[in-house]
C-alpha cells in the first residue's frame, strides 16, 4: 500500500513538472517576441524555479557586418570593372569604325588619284619617286623610276622658294617621241615649314595642240575649197579651147618642127593645167566614203606594188613591219590606197638613191584605234614648213600641185582618224595615222 502511495505520489509530480515545462515554454514564446505587450503579470510566482538561457549576438553581428562590407566593396569593384568594360568597349568600336572610314578614304583617294586625267607624280626629299598614276605612266609611256632632269630643276627651285611653280617644257621620252607638258609644281608642307616632299601634275599638250592645228587647219581649208570650187569651173572652160587650138596647130604645122613642137608644149601644159584642176575640184567637193572589212596587210602590199617600179628605180629599199592584233579594219580600201599611194610618191621624191621607205602598224594608244608609220631617211623638213605642209598648194618641191597631202589629211579625217607629222632637216619625215578598227 505504501508502495503505491509512493508510485502515484511520484507519477503525480512528474506530471506536474510536465505541466509546468509546458507552461514554461509557452510564457517564454511570449517573450521572445520582437514586440511583445507587458507579461510580467504572467510571471510565475516566486516559489517556483525557472532556468533562462541567453545566446549572445556579437561575434554573428561582426560576421555580418564584415559581409556586408565585402558585398559593398564586390559592388563596387565589379561597377568599376563595368564601366571600364563599357568604356573599353565604346573605345574599341570608335577605333573600328574609324580604321573602317580611313580604309574608305584611302580607297576612296586612290581610286580618284588613279583615274584623274592628270598625271600626278609625287617625290621624296631625296629625290625619289614615291608614286605615279596611270594618266602619268599613259603620256610618260610607261612607269618613271627616276624623275627627268626638267623636274629635278623644278625641285631645285621650289627648294630655294618654297612656292607654287607652273612651267610649259618639252620632253623626248625613251621612245625618241616628243611631247610638250603643262606642269604645276608644289612642296608637300608639314607644320614647321619642312617639306615632306613634292607633287607634279601635268597634262600633254600635245594632242591638244594637235587639235588646234587641226581645227585651224579645216577651216582653211574649207575656206579654199570653195573658192577652188568657183575657180576650177572658170578655167576648166577655156581649157578645152585652148587644148583644140593647140592640137589644130599641132597638125597644120606637121611639116614645121619648131611649130609643131611649141602645139606639143602647149596640149601638155594644158593637161597638166586640167590634172591640177580635177585635183582641185576632187578636193573641194563632198567625199564619198564606202567603208568594208579589209585587211591592213593586204592594202599595203597592194599599195607598194603601185609604186614598185619608181621604188626599184631609184633602189629604194622597203621594210614593212606589222605589229597588231587588229589586223582586219573597217575602212574604204580605194581611199586608203589613194593616201599610201600619196605618201609613198611623197617619200620617194624626198629620198636618194638607196633610201630606206619603212611602214609600221600597230595598237594605237587608244584601245579602238591602230597607228600606222610611213616613215622615209630623206631630207626631212623644217619647221616652218611642216606648220603649212597640209595646206593646199603648199610644195617645197619645183614640181607638183601641193594638193596630194591635203587630200590626205581630208580623207583621213572623213575615216574619222587622224594624221599628223614628225620630221627633222636632214634626217626624214614620218607620217602618223591613226585609224578606228571599227
Amino acid at each position: 500500500m505504501r508502495g503505491h502511495m509512493r508510485m502515484h505520489s511520484m507519477s503525480m509530480q512528474m506530471n506536474d513538472d510536465l505541466l509546468s515545462r509546458q507552461q514554461m515554454q509557452g510564457e517564454m514564446k511570449d517573450w521572445s517576441r520582437p514586440y511583445m505587450e507587458n507579461k510580467w503579470d504572467k510571471l510565475p510566482s516566486a516559489a517556483e524555479h525557472y532556468i533562462f538561457a541567453g545566446l549572445s549576438m556579437s561575434r554573428e553581428e561582426m560576421a555580418r557586418k564584415s559581409l556586408l562590407r565585402q558585398t559593398v566593396w564586390r559592388g563596387i569593384f565589379f561597377f568599376i570593372l563595368g564601366c571600364v568594360g563599357m568604356l573599353a568597349l565604346s573605345v574599341f568600336q570608335a577605333y573600328r569604325a574609324a580604321k573602317v572610314s580611313l580604309t574608305h578614304v584611302k580607297a576612296f583617294s586612290d581610286n580618284v588619284i588613279q583615274n584623274m586625267p592628270s598625271g600626278l607624280v609625287t617625290v621624296n626629299p631625296d629625290h625619289e619617286i614615291t608614286s605615279i598614276n596611270k594618266a602619268a605612266k599613259d603620256i610618260l609611256g610607261g612607269d618613271l623610276t627616276q624623275p627627268f632632269p626638267q623636274l629635278i630643276e623644278l625641285i631645285q627651285e621650289m627648294e630655294s622658294s618654297q612656292g607654287v611653280l607652273s612651267r610649259e617644257i618639252n620632253l623626248t621620252l625613251d621612245s625618241g617621241h616628243k611631247i610638250r607638258l603643262d606642269i604645276i609644281a608644289s612642296p608637300i608642307m608639314e607644320s614647321e615649314n619642312q617639306a615632306l616632299g613634292f607633287l607634279f601634275l601635268f597634262r600633254d599638250l600635245t594632242q591638244i595642240r594637235e587639235l588646234k592645228k587641226q581645227v585651224e587647219t579645216n577651216k582653211r581649208l574649207a575656206a579654199i575649197g570653195k573658192l577652188a570650187a568657183g575657180v576650177a569651173h572658170e578655167i576648166r572652160n577655156p581649157l578645152s579651147s585652148i587644148k583644140g587650138f593647140a592640137t589644130y596647130f599641132g597638125k597644120r604645122y606637121e611639116d614645121d618642127p619648131a611649130d609643131k613642137e611649141t602645139a606639143g608644149i602647149m596640149v601638155k601644159e594644158v593637161e597638166r593645167i586640167n590634172r591640177s584642176v580635177t585635183q582641185l575640184l576632187e578636193f573641194a567637193k563632198p567625199m564619198a566614203i564606202e567603208k568594208r572589212k579589209v585587211d591592213i596587210n593586204e592594202l599595203i602590199t597592194h599599195s607598194l606594188k603601185l609604186v614598185h617600179h619608181d621604188l626599184d628605180q631609184k633602189e629604194i629599199k622597203t621594210k614593212v613591219n606589222i605589229d597588231t592584233k587588229k589586223a582586219v579594219i573597217n575602212t574604204d580600201p580605194d581611199r586608203m590606197n589613194q593616201v599610201f599611194l600619196n605618201l609613198y610618191i611623197n617619200a620617194i621624191e624626198a629620198l636618194d638613191d638607196r633610201g630606206t621607205l619603212e611602214i609600221c602598224v600597230k595598237d594605237a594608244k587608244e584601245k579602238a584605234d591602230i597607228e600606222i608609220r610611213v616613215m622615209d631617211n630623206g631630207a626631212g623638213s623644217d619647221k616652218d614648213s611642216l606648220d603649212l605642209i597640209f595646206d593646199p598648194y603648199f610644195t617645197t618641191r619645183s614640181t607638183g600641185t601641193g594638193l596630194g597631202l591635203s587630200i590626205v589629211h581630208r580623207i583621213i579625217e572623213n575615216l574619222g582618224g587622224s594624221l599628223s607629222v614628225e620630221s627633222t632637216k636632214g634626217k626624214g619625215t614620218c607620217f602618223i595615222i591613226n585609224l578606228p578598227v571599227s
